[in-house]
């Protein structure tokens, strides 16, 4: 191999790896080059930077050329060096959360006729053809042990109460201060019993009544409160936010008809008695998938760990370089509100958002909040002209020394985020008896600023 082809090969290398990234940002180009910030980030950067090494490696004296090829292959190694350190211990955290069983744990599960796996109800009402809104199931299963994950210490699971959801089942002797509405933030993934944040709410003096599940994105808390909202007529009812996949999830949710039909002030959400049948179906399934391993080959059919790998994901999260997709205007969210508030003040109640910042926006020398604002100030704006009040947690855990020491390394909260986030809905909250301030309109205005303007089409 002569001096040219070398100099023309190292530089081909790291060169044509990063002429990939503005290949797959223009072929998804909604996602990734349709913002300039995005298209500077996704495009330009490392399209000039793969084309001057791929003109150095063609044009330039191969001396210079090699030297410049092997010291950019080189850095490229050592990245992806850094990325698979940092991917195998995501592996085993990700195997946890997927509830990978050890053979004495996978042998105590199939013992307990009453325990089930984790399940996300979107999942379970498409396995189980659910095609109407009154037969959906809207819940987990009452008084059935469910795994929440698994850790070198064992299960960590919750009994669910009467409902199907993770609260003490005394919580509905009396009439409730607070319905939680959410997703895993709100079950609590991966925290023991009394360590969620509903629990640590209850702690507090506030009657909480935790009705989150795995994967539930707003459309579905919509719905599971127009189903168990004027049974429990809740003096208070709150829809946690999480900023790291509620967006994405209303817009899977959005494309399933029956579920859409939540939106409608027509909307008819069923009971617990008109979705038997179908939570019958969805027993079945869990029992079946209960006696399936969870394997390593699962990341891989399962999540985007191959792609991330590639991207060198975790590295740029970790030095705070993380750059979100574009977040798409979503005009049914504001639907969403104001359908919640509407349902929640039928009764007497108040309603309000909790915003839950996403882990990344904390790790790394080089974080900062500005790629992530968008979807925050979207939110924001869509609360704000429904006059929603928005409890913001971002605000409060960036004024943390450590805010990164909020959340477990599943990106949930940990123990501490979980007693965090309840201090800070018990300082927002009204004394008894008193009404309701709605003082974080005004703040929610004052940060998203021309963004807050409302939609032409008013929410039907």
């Amino acid at each position: 191999m002569t001096k040219r082809h070398l100099g023309l090969l190292v530089c081909a290398v790291p060169g044509l790896y990063l002429l990939l990234s503005p290949i797959y940002a223009l072929l998804n180009y909604q996602l990734f080059a349709a913002e300039t910030p995005h298209f500077i980030r996704y495009v330009l950067i490392p399209g000039l930077l793969g084309a001057a090494l791929m003109g150095i490696g063609l044009l330039a004296k191969p001396r210079f050329s090699t030297v410049v090829g092997i010291s950019a292959s080189s850095m490229l190694l050592a990245l992806f060096l850094f990325e698979a350190m940092h991917t195998v211990s995501v592996v085993s955290v990700r195997l946890e959360m997927f509830g990978q069983l050890s053979a004495a744990q996978a042998e105590t599960l199939r013992r307990n006729k009453n325990a089930v796996p984790g399940f996300t109800l979107r999942g379970l009402n498409r396995l189980s053809g659910t095609d109407e809104l009154p037969e959906a199931l809207l819940s987990g299963f009452p008084s059935t042990q469910v795994v929440l994950c698994t850790s070198k210490s064992g299960i960590v699971s919750y009994m669910a109460d009467r409902y199907g959801f993770n609260n003490p089942d005394d919580v509905y002797d009396r009439r409730l201060d607070l319905m939680l509405l959410g997703d895993s933030v709100v079950e609590g993934f991966c925290l023991p019993s009394g360590q969620d944040l509903a629990a640590r709410l209850r702690a507090g003096g506030l009657n909480t009544a935790s009705m989150g599940i795995r994967g539930n994105g707003p459309l579905l808390e919509l719905a599971m409160l127009g189903r168990f909202g004027e049974t429990l007529r809740p003096r208070h009812v709150m829809m946690v936010f999480f900023e790291g996949n509620d967006w994405e999830n209303l817009d899977r949710e959005l494309a399933v008809p029956w579920l859409r039909a939540a939106l409608s002030q027509e909307a008819n959400y069923g009971s617990q008695s008109t979705a038997q049948a179908t939570m019958r179906e969805a027993r079945s399934i869990l029992a079946e998938r209960k006696n399936v391993p969870v394997k390593s080959i699962d990341l891989l059919t399962r999540t985007a760990l191959m792609r991330n790998f590639f991207a060198l994901q975790q590295t740029l999260t970790r030095l705070g370089l993380v750059y979100p997709k574009i977040t798409p205007a979503n005009p049914e969210f504001r639907q969403v509100l104001h359908r919640a508030k509407a349902l929640s003040e039928s009764w007497g109640g108040s309603f309000r958002l909790v915003y839950v910042p996403r882990m990344d926006r904390f790790i790394g020398p080089f974080s900062s909040d500005r790629p992530f604002d968008p979807l925050r100030r979207k939110v924001l704006a869509a609360a704000a002209a429904e006059g929603v009040e928005v409890i913001d947690l971002h605000e409060a855990m960036r004024a943390q020394a450590q805010p990164i020491l909020l959340y477990a390394p599943n990106a949930h909260f940990s123990r501490a985020g979980a007693e965090f986030a309840a201090q800070e809905i018990l300082r927002r909250m009204p004394a008894q008896g008193q009404g309701v301030p709605i003082t974080q309109r005004t703040n929610a205005l004052r940060n998203c600023g021309a963004a807050c303007q409302p939609p032409v089409a008013s929410p039907q």
